[in-house]
C-alpha cells in the first residue's frame, strides 16, 4: 500500500465514489455528513484547495484524509490544520488504513511540512465509536457545537507542541484548551 497526495485529477472520481461508499455508514445512523453526497466537482474543487491524501492498493484508492488549512477558504475552527474526509472503503475496513492515514498526515504534512503545533478534527457527538478511535490516536474533546440539525459536532484537538500550541492567536482555541 502506498500512501500519496491526490493532485491528479484522474483520481477525482474515484476519490467520490470512495467517500460515498465510506460514509453511508454514517447516513444509516442518521448522521448525514456531506461528504456522502458530494459531487465530482465539489471533490475537484476542494482537491485544487486542500491538501488531500490517500492510501493506494493497486492504483486503487482505499482510504483518504484531506487537510483544511487556517489560510485556506474553508478553513477548521481554529487557527490550526484540521483533519477532514477521514475515510475507508467498506471493503478494505478493520485494517488500521483510517488510524494510518491519519498518522502519516500528522508525521508528514503537519509536523515535517506544517511545523504544526497542534491538529484538530469534528466529529458527531452521536457517532457510536468514532470519537474512542480519535482519542486512541491521542486527540482530546476540547468543545462540542451544534452546527447542523441532524447531529452535533464534537471538536477534538491533538497537540503536537506544548510550547507553540500556547502561543496560537487564537482566542477560540485558547479558550478551550
Amino acid at each position: 500500500m502506498d500512501f500519496s497526495r491526490v493532485t491528479d485529477f484522474k483520481d477525482i472520481q474515484q476519490l467520490t465514489n470512495l467517500l460515498h461508499r465510506a460514509y453511508q455508514a454514517d447516513e444509516k445512523l442518521q448522521i448525514h455528513f456531506k461528504a456522502a453526497n458530494i459531487t465530482d466537482e465539489q471533490v475537484r474543487q476542494h482537491v485544487q484547495t486542500t491538501p488531500t491524501f490517500a492510501i493506494k492498493s493497486n492504483d486503487r484508492i482505499v482510504a483518504t484524509a484531506s487537510v483544511r488549512l487556517p489560510w485556506s477558504t474553508n478553513p477548521g475552527p481554529f487557527d490550526l490544520p484540521h483533519l477532514g474526509w477521514i475515510a475507508t472503503d467498506p471493503e478494505f475496513q478493520h485494517q488500521g488504513l483510517a488510524k494510518k492515514i491519519i498518522q502519516f498526515v500528522i508525521d508528514d504534512f503537519a509536523i515535517q511540512q506544517l511545523s504544526a503545533p497542534a491538529i484538530s478534527l469534528g466529529t458527531a457527538v452521536e457517532h457510536p465509536w468514532l470519537q474512542a478511535a480519535y482519542r486512541s490516536l491521542g486527540f482530546k474533546q476540547v468543545d462540542t457545537v451544534r452546527m447542523f440539525s441532524d447531529h452535533q459536532t464534537v471538536f477534538m484537538i491533538k497537540v503536537l507542541n506544548d510550547q507553540a500550541i500556547k502561543t496560537v492567536n487564537d482566542t477560540y482555541l485558547q479558550s478551550v484548551i
